[in-house]
């Protein structure tokens, strides 16, 4: 057998030695390890397949005596909530190869694989970790509505999921009281009956129809009242008025008082959301009822293009680029009612 002897700088024939190893980062292991010796010089050479093999012994005892955790568990982690190596290591905050590194059979230190361990074992930590990582721009917002979104592992509850979700879009849509949101807190239970009821109310209605919807409802109750009902801030869309970032996806997946329908037709995909019947209006008062019943009459009987070229006519969708959040001062002049 012949290697490359840096030592003496030609290749040259090797011997095997098999060394006792205490230890290995401060714990005892009690194993060995073969070193490759050159016959010429007696010095040490690194032979790449002497040393995997060493590794992979050394390796799996240390698991085992320090309690690591091994490249299965951190994948495992990965599929659980469909993400990618660099998204874990963003939301870990690890060097960039860190578990790309682990993966492959690299070992972590005690305090990496403890930290990783505690997010396997407690779902709550880790999305409070991933909640950290999108605050501060380490992932984006695809990466996190996956991991609080229906992509969880099967051992999580329905509730559960359904709560992420929540917990989720008041994060990204809750704020501050102002001319976007109508002066109106964000209310993701209010949220959830008030579609379920139109549900209940209006046949087919897709997923495009009720951003109008909720979008006229805001704005009469805005004219009216000088608040919203919602809370949620809306945008410029090609088809109209929507809510911002496109939440809409994300509030059809809470399914306790409504459910979801993907549909596909002639003319693509349609999403419509069907009423479970089960809303409670308690919440709302009469006054809001009143404008939601009103949007409703007006709206019912009209298809998505009709809806959509209502929405076009008001100076809220008129006046605000594309894009752009739609102040509810335009809610002063509404044509929908007149």
């Amino acid at each position: 057998m012949r290697v490359y002897c840096p030592y003496c700088k030609k290749e040259v024939e090797y011997k095997v030695e098999k060394r006792d190893l205490k230890e290995f980062r401060g714990i005892e292991i009690n194993t060995y390890e073969n070193v490759a010796v050159c016959k010429e010089c007696h010095q040490d050479l690194y032979v790449n397949e002497i040393e995997e093999k060493n590794n992979k012994r050394i390796y799996e005892l240390y698991r085992e005596k320090a309690n690591i955790i091994k490249p299965q568990d951190i994948i495992d982690l990965r599929e659980k909530y469909d993400i990618s190596q660099r998204e874990l290591t963003a939301i870990l905050g690890f060097g960039k190869m860190t578990i790309n590194r682990y993966e492959r059979g690299g070992v972590p230190t005690k305090s990496q694989s403890d930290y990783i361990k505690l997010l396997i074992d407690d779902d709550n930590k880790f999305l409070e970790k991933a909640k950290e990582a999108y605050k501060n721009g380490k992932i984006n917002d695809k990466t996190y509505e996956k991991i609080v979104s229906g992509k969880l592992n099967t051992s999580i509850s329905k509730e559960e999921i359904q709560n992420n979700i929540r917990r989720y879009l008041w994060y990204t849509l809750n704020r501050k009281p102002d001319i976007y949101n109508g002066y109106k807190s964000l209310d993701i239970e209010k949220v959830e009956n008030i579609i379920s009821y139109i549900a209940s109310k209006v046949k087919n209605l897709t997923i495009t129809s009720l951003n109008k919807y909720l979008w006229f409802i805001d704005i009469l109750s805005f004219n009216q009242r000088s608040i919203a009902i919602t809370g949620l801030t809306y945008q410029n869309q090609k088809f109209g008025p929507t809510i911002i970032d496109k939440k809409y996806d994300e509030i059809s997946l809470l399914d306790d008082k409504y459910i979801r329908e993907d549909i596909e037709t002639e003319n693509g995909n349609t999403t419509r959301i069907i009423s479970n019947n089960n809303y409670n209006l308690d919440k709302i008062s009469d006054s809001e009822k009143e404008i939601i019943d009103t949007i409703i009459k007006l709206l019912k009987n009209k298809n998505v293009t009709d809806i959509s070229e209502l929405s076009h006519r008001e100076d809220g969708w008129k006046k605000t680029k594309r894009f752009e959040k739609i102040s509810f001062e335009y809610a002063m002049n509404l044509n929908i009612v007149k």
